[in-house]
């Protein structure tokens, strides 16, 4: 549960366990939680949040939301101080994770610069198939 789920067109999503996870309370409270403030969001968006299911320890399906950093923003309106920069913190963690290092000198810049053209070549490959 360390990352965003990427669901299509990088789309980042965390879930509703992963709140949970993060702010350290339990996942039936934050599930209320995004219950209950549904019919608001879908008064000003138009949508509902996206209900999936996940496989518990025991093997049984269970629903959780998988929520986009802008609707997790809007859950944590909800909780307290901490729980909500808990919440804040841990999307800032890992959308850090996802991103690119930077080179921190030439010969590094050069070596990334040759990844991305040995990519590029390879995906030009692939097409031809």
């Amino acid at each position: 549960m360390n990352e965003l789920t990427n669901i299509a067109d990088n789309d980042e999503r965390m879930t509703s366990l992963q709140i949970a996870e993060a702010t350290g309370k339990a996942h039936k409270d934050v599930m209320r939680s995004i219950r209950n403030m549904e019919s608001a969001w879908v008064k000003v968006n138009q949508r509902k949040f996206a209900l999936v299911e996940y496989v518990d320890q025991k093997g049984e399906s269970r629903p959780c939301y998988s929520l986009t950093k802008e609707e997790c923003l809007y859950i944590a309106t909800k909780f307290n101080d901490e729980a909500r920069a808990k919440l804040v913190r841990r999307w800032k963690e890992l959308e850090e994770a996802r991103r690119p290092a930077v080179p921190q000198n030439y010969l590094e810049a050069l070596k990334a610069m040759v990844r991305i053209e040995e990519q590029k070549q390879q995906l030009a490959i692939e097409n031809q198939k």
